[in-house]
């Protein structure tokens, strides 16, 4: 009997593995219109591989044709990001390529300013353009020896007439700079001054009469009036513009409220224009004080109201007619038989 021997032999397969190991990477620096940029190739193989050939594409348009090595420069013609690509291929047939976004910064410096007046804030406006780049800093230099500022769109008040050079300056963060110059003229803002046809301060139901002592080419109340004089019948805080020559300027003032007094509230002022408002001559809390005997006089002594039980009635006239606008002296007793007195004024 034949015997065998099985010998078993293990067979071991042996797979080759590629390794791709391509990295493809630059760096260049950041520079301003006008200068050149370097492109320094950052790109290795794996230890097995090297480096055979590099391809620049400086233009963006997608052919690897501008330039070849680990180093190159470009002289770019226009601000913005510019799409530079690197191709690379090594010794073992890998290829990569990759696009990056290249800055080249420009700033182009410009602005402009409302009306300028003296003691008046102008506003300046930034209205600059930036190209790849972002803004820095910003100098303003006001050209009337003050301090520069530093905002973006500042104001300014000027204190003398004149012409002022103002000039604006920007830096960059890769630091490109710009100014530019212009010319601004500050006129004489016009006096404004104030004159109040009674208190401030006054009982509801009665008036103060605010007018504008000088002339104006135009004149705005912020009640939306624009007449020369308003007349206020309620409490706050009121503005008014006065423009002329070319500038204005503006005041403020407030008016007050204050609660009915046991005494008789007597009005200072009243103008009888026929309007219906303000037309006639009050004692404000009359209802709560009444009966009020109330004599007037003008100026000369003479008596040109006089009534035992007065009810809000007299218009500011005298044997049938209106008197004229002046001061005129009041005497009133209500039903304390206390003695009030003082002065009213006609305004018509």
């Amino acid at each position: 009997m034949n015997k065998f021997l099985f010998i078993f032999i293990p067979i071991v397969f042996i797979f080759q593995i590629k390794v791709v190991a391509l990295t493809v990477d630059f760096t260049f620096n950041e520079v301003c219109l006008g200068d050149s940029t370097t492109f320094i190739s950052l790109s290795f193989a794996s230890p097995n591989d090297s480096i055979r050939y590099q391809w620049w594409d400086l233009t963006g348009d997608g052919r690897f044709n501008d330039g070849t090595g680990d180093t190159v420069t470009r002289l770019f013609l226009t601000p913005g990001f510019q799409s530079v690509g690197l191709k690379v291929l090594t010794w073992g047939g890998e290829v990569s390529a990759l696009f990056k976004l290249v800055p080249v910064g420009d700033v182009i410096t410009d602005f402009n300013f409302s009306e300028g007046c003296t003691g008046q804030l102008v506003p300046f406006y930034d209205n600059s353009e930036l190209f790849g780049d972002e803004a820095a800093s910003y100098t303003w230099n006001f050209g009337d020896g003050t301090y520069p500022s530093n905002e973006r769109n500042p104001t300014h008040k000027f204190i003398n007439t004149g012409d002022y050079d103002v000039i604006f300056s920007i830096i960059t963060k890769i630091g490109c700079t710009d100014s530019m110059t212009r010319t601004i003229t500050i006129g004489q803002s016009p006096v404004l001054t104030l004159q109040f046809s009674g208190d401030t301060v006054f009982f509801a139901g009665d008036s103060v009469i605010v007018s504008t002592i000088e002339t104006f080419d135009s004149v705005f109340w912020s009640t939306g009036q624009t007449t020369h004089s308003i007349t206020i019948y309620s409490g706050g805080t009121f503005k008014v513009k006065g423009w002329g020559g070319g500038c204005y300027n503006e005041k403020s003032f407030t008016t007050r409220i204050k609660e009915y007094e046991k005494n008789p509230v007597i009005t200072t002022l009243f103008t009888p224009n026929g309007d219906g408002i303000n037309d006639f001559w009050e004692i404000l809390n009359l209802s709560t004080v009444m009966p009020c005997e109330a004599t007037v006089y003008n100026r000369f002594g003479e008596k040109v109201c006089s009534t035992s039980d007065y009810r809000n009635d007299w218009d500011g006239s005298f044997n049938g007619k209106i008197l004229p606008n002046d001061t005129y002296y009041y005497f009133v007793r209500c039903y304390d038989n206390v003695l009030y007195k003082g002065t009213v004024n006609i305004l018509k």
